[in-house]
């Protein structure tokens, strides 16, 4: 009696994982006209930003704009997946620093690989930058 039970829930256990990890792998955009939405959290050693990251790939191009909840864009950027290159179309004025622009660069570059692998968090160890993104469904 006590094996079926264990085997029960082992079961139930696998089924409710089933669809997060499928779930995971599906949220970054693979064809053109996909989108992905995520809610985004970037933690600094003295700071924040937290909002809705939108993503689209069009043109083999995956173009991203990440924006607070009030609807004031952060940042704008394109990231070409063939040549592993991202830039920066708009920055917000807090942040359009030299300096800061190309740590987002890189890092949003990071970003983008670890989204694509199914993964929701990245972490700067040299700046203490920690990335977040949880899918949001429609």
């Amino acid at each position: 009696m006590k094996a079926s039970v264990h085997l029960y829930l082992l079961c139930i256990s696998m089924l409710l994982a089933l669809p997060i990890s499928v779930q995971a792998q599906t949220t970054f955009p693979s064809a053109d006209g996909e989108r992905a939405k995520y809610a985004a959290y970037i933690e600094m050693p003295k700071a924040y930003v937290s909002g809705i990251c939108v993503l689209l790939q069009e043109d083999g191009l995956i173009k991203g704009s990440l924006f607070n909840e009030f609807g004031i864009t952060a940042l704008d950027f394109t990231y070409n997946p063939q040549r592993d290159k991202i830039k920066l179309h708009s920055v917000m004025k807090m942040m359009d620093k030299w300096y800061i622009r190309k740590v987002l660069k890189k890092d949003l570059r990071q970003v983008m690989k670890t989204l694509k692998e199914g993964q929701t968090e990245y972490t700067n160890q040299r700046r203490h930058i920690v990335y977040r993104f949880h899918g949001i469904e429609e």
